[in-house]
């Protein structure tokens, strides 16, 4: 599925979701689908991955917004035992089912891979442990505005996981996401207040940085 036809389907999810609204209003607004492995058209849970091999990440604590059906990076920890323990959140309700049924058939995944079904927006610091890598591949992508637990709007979020990385922790966006360019802006003001610095782009990520000395190598 190319990218244009991607959007429209997110897009067309989303309407559909408007009309049964309307005679619910007030529940919860989350992801109808959930996203197969297409690294043609989305690859950056590929490419974090491969960054993770690359620069031997291991033994670390990660956050990664948005797993996929195919819960590419959690079973890939796993399976090449780098021994990251990685929360992920997902708001479809067919990705968590995915992810609960492969631990129903190997707990050992769930050792080191949680998935926690959530709106991101609805998050507060005082709930989250401190991470050494974050992932907002699709912060700016999806959102309810009007919804009663949203206590964060994407700068928020953006701040908060910030708050949240150990010293000289890496927070890493996705630039072929819809939602990159609103994203990007928001850490370009982080990185003139001096809270963020670019290190690297990585395939189709882009890498930065928050000031002090690696709590790991």
């Amino acid at each position: 599925m190319r990218r244009p036809f991607w959007r429209a389907w997110l897009m067309w999810g989303e309407l559909r979701q408007d009309i049964a609204r309307m005679g619910r209003p007030g529940t919860m607004r989350y992801v109808a689908h959930g996203w197969p492995l297409r690294p043609a058209e989305c690859p950056c849970d590929v490419d974090f991955c491969d960054y993770l091999q690359a620069r031997g990440v291991r033994g670390q604590r990660i956050f990664h917004f948005g797993t996929g059906r195919h819960h590419h990076v959690g079973l890939h920890n796993y399976q090449a035992r780098w021994h990251n323990d990685i929360l992920g959140l997902t708001l479809s309700p067919r990705e968590h089912a995915a992810y609960v049924r492969r631990v129903i058939r190997e707990p050992a995944l769930a050792a080191g891979y949680k998935v926690l079904f959530a709106d991101i927006y609805s998050l507060k610091p005082a709930t989250l442990p401190e991470f050494d890598l974050v992932s907002l591949f699709h912060l700016c992508e999806f959102g309810d505005p009007a919804s009663a637990a949203r206590v964060l709007d994407d700068a928020g979020v953006l701040r908060t996981f910030v708050s949240r990385l150990a010293p000289g922790g890496r927070l890493l966006l996705y630039r072929g996401s819809f939602g990159y360019r609103r994203a990007a802006a928001l850490v370009a003001e982080l990185a003139a207040a001096g809270q963020l610095r670019q290190v690297e782009d990585f395939a189709s990520l882009s890498i930065y940085r928050v000031p002090g000395v690696p709590a790991h190598a």
